[in-house]
């Protein structure tokens, strides 16, 4: 899907959206095999013109772009993959990101086809990026331990068995883009869907200064990937 790059959550994210999701340095695994939502009788594979075409979108080829989903846990990824395809997201025309995404999942005809994309981008470590949101550190921090961390953990690990998603594998822009859109509401939430619920009212809470600051935290002290520098002009 094609968002703009924002300063975030501005999500997604995913978180958050849309979507977007790992066993690295402070992160946790999805549930097994067995307890996955993406558990299928057999994996399909995922063939090198699919890749190519969610890799417009999920890659850093550009700045106008939806998250790069390397690191994700599978289980995150095929669960959002199936709300998309079942229409519990990508119906909202006013989030054009997740209509986007909501239209090019006509291209994932089967389970396996979705479990086995799951697999791949889950299985890419995930990718340094240019921290881009400025936010009170002090102030993030407080209202991370005190309204993010029961779900999301302390260092940002997620929590797979209540279905709660890392939050440190994430860029930073995607992360504000999704809280402001569980806030404003175009980030769709299925009436089935507790833990979109419970975010939906965790981040209407919040006033956009504290989303930019709780934010701003997570990418200082939580994300696992160290980041990138901004490239400026060649010096004359």
């Amino acid at each position: 899907m094609k968002v703009r790059r924002w300063l975030f959550l501005g999500q997604y994210t995913g978180l958050a959206s849309g979507l977007w999701l790992v066993a690295v340095a402070g992160c946790v695994q999805g549930p097994s095999e067995a307890e996955s939502p993406l558990a299928a009788t057999a994996l399909g594979q995922v063939d090198t013109a699919t890749i190519d075409a969610c890799m417009v979108c999920h890659s850093t080829r550009e700045m106008q772009r939806g998250p790069v989903l390397d690191g994700f846990p599978e289980w995150y990824l095929a669960d959002q993959l199936k709300k998309f395809k079942a229409g519990h997201r990508g119906k909202n025309k006013a989030n054009r990101a997740e209509a986007l995404m909501g239209t090019a999942m006509a291209k994932v005809g089967t389970d396996e086809q979705l479990a086995a994309l799951a697999r791949h981008f889950a299985g890419r470590k995930p990718k340094a990026s240019i921290r881009v949101v400025r936010g009170d550190i002090p102030v993030g921090r407080v209202h991370y331990a005190t309204r993010c961390a029961s779900c999301h953990g302390a260092g940002g690990g997620g929590m797979p068995e209540i279905q709660s998603p890392p939050v440190n594998v994430q860029e930073d822009w995607f992360l504000l883009d999704q809280l402001r859109k569980y806030a404003n509401g175009q980030r769709t939430v299925h009436p089935s869907d507790a833990g979109g619920v419970l975010m939906k009212a965790a981040a209407a809470a919040l006033s956009p200064d504290d989303l930019r600051s709780v934010v701003a935290y997570i990418a200082k002290d939580l994300t696992v990937t160290p980041p990138l520098q901004k490239v400026g002009p060649p010096k004359k």
